[in-house]
């Protein structure tokens, strides 16, 4: 089961950056637009942006790992558009339907990662689970996979929920007000699963190595060095908490895709922290999920905190390869890559290396720097 995330967790919502050193999106399957940005799509004609599309990976994720089969995401993915479009949702606890103190309890959820704003008594998260009605504790909510196994466990506590229609299955989990809503969205929930699944597939089947993922590689020149995710820089290279922080931090959506660099050969790829499964915390040690790369002559890269990763150690890669995506794994306060350079194995700061090399990662979405 999953371990909610620490309370000090403070990250938002953050908006998908301008690449530098790459192209902005690499042909991919059906619908799916690929880049350092995220990983969007077009799913029976409805558009899913980079944030929604690492939720619905999370959603069908757990599907998999608990052994259920498509059905069961697809059921879960169509209550999820409903009810919030995919998006983990804070409440801020001004309903006039709360107490002062329902509302101060409810108000919590702003404290940790979320891609926006809702109101709706005591709601909170993708599914709108409510902590006044048992579904668990606010931070437990707010946890993308406690959330999605929550619903799931009522799920399969409905009688016949793998061959009743989709709407009935969701409507008995949800008792919602508006209960036919969810067969609107049927075609499109399939479709995304057929999407998904594969990857989640395979993150099922072996939890502690590579994953599958849904995007190619970027195209990136011969010889070039690219922004290996999106998002914004968070925090620096240098003096942190009376430690050296080795690289530098840029926070994107949870399961933004994270790529190599610059052409090299993959030497570590493994959990480096006591469990790799759920997000991590402060109370935790370790990289977390953590590829590093060799790019010859001295040079490496580190990526850290990752959701899960896509190769293997020996594995040769070029620059713009699929390697990870993003996550909270390890020593982490949040979502985000943790990204360090080396040269002859002494952490050097990433935003010059980089910057002689052509990429900016102080730049933001809007091309403004931090």
């Amino acid at each position: 089961m999953a371990i909610p995330v620490m309370a000090a967790v403070t990250l938002l919502i953050v908006p998908l950056a301008v690449i530098a050193g790459a192209e902005a999106d690499t042909a991919a399957g059906p619908g799916l637009r690929c880049s350092a940005g995220g990983t969007g799509a077009t799913v029976a004609g409805i558009d899913l942006d980079a944030v929604q599309m690492g939720q619905a990976q999370t959603i069908a994720d757990v599907a998999a790992t608990l052994g259920l089969g498509p059905y069961a995401a697809t059921v879960a993915l169509a209550t999820a558009y409903q009810e919030s479009r995919i998006r983990m949702l804070a409440n801020d606890g001004s309903s006039p339907e709360l107490t002062r103190e329902q509302a101060a309890v409810t108000a919590t959820s702003l404290q940790y990662p979320h891609d926006g704003l809702g109101s709706d008594h005591d709601s909170v998260n993708a599914f709108q689970q409510r902590w006044i009605a048992g579904w668990g504790t606010v931070a437990q909510l707010m946890d993308p996979v406690y959330a999605a196994e929550a619903f799931y466990a009522r799920l399969i506590a409905v009688p016949n929920w793998q061959t009743i229609p989709l709407t009935q299955a969701a409507q008995a989990v949800q008792v919602s007000a508006y209960g036919d809503a969810y067969a609107r969205w049927a075609p499109f929930a399939t479709e995304l699963t057929a999407m998904l699944w594969p990857a989640a597939e395979a993150t099922a089947a072996d939890l502690g190595g590579p994953s599958g993922g849904v995007c190619p590689g970027l195209v990136v020149p011969a010889g070039s060095w690219t922004r290996p995710t999106g998002g914004l820089l968070t925090s620096g290279f240098g003096p942190r908490w009376g430690a050296l922080h080795a690289g530098v931090d840029i926070a994107g959506p949870r399961d933004a895709p994270v790529y190599a660099a610059a052409e090299g050969t993959v030497t570590t790829a493994a959990c480096t922290s006591a469990f790799c499964d759920r997000d991590g915390g402060l109370d935790v040690s370790g990289y977390g999920n953590l590829v590093e790369i060799d790019h010859g002559a001295g040079v490496a890269t580190r990526y850290g905190h990752l959701s899960r990763y896509t190769v293997t150690a020996g594995q040769p890669v070029a620059a713009g390869a699929l390697i990870g995506y993003q996550g909270s794994t390890g020593n982490s306060t949040g979502v985000h890559l943790h990204y360090e350079t080396r040269l002859d194995g002494v952490p050097v700061d990433p935003v010059p290396f980089m910057a002689d090399r052509g990429v900016d990662l102080a730049a933001d979405p809007g091309g403004r720097r931090r």
